[in-house]
């Protein structure tokens, strides 16, 4: 089987993965009620002056440290961990 494929999917094994922000939408509130804003392309870090007005559908993790090893390899190096 190749990796990646349906049998041998790809795994990230990171040791870090903070949490970095959000997806969502941003509110308002006028003259007509509560309003939809904007809908952001990218992801609002955490810190953003926008933060208090968006709704979040998504938190997002920053992989600042990991490997890519397909599930055949992981289970190996699992199995090896636990000997």
């Amino acid at each position: 089987m190749d990796p990646g494929s349906a049998d041998n999917p790809i795994v990230f094994l990171a040791r870090s993965a903070p949490l970095y922000g959000i997806i969502g939408t941003i509110y308002g509130y006028g003259d007509h009620g509560v309003h939809v804003v904007a809908q952001p392309d990218a992801p609002l870090p955490y810190g953003h002056p926008n933060l208090s007005t968006c709704l979040a559908s998504q938190l997002i993790r920053r992989l600042s440290s990991f490997r890519v090893l397909d599930m055949k390899e992981l289970q190996r190096q699992l199995g090896a961990a636990a000997a």
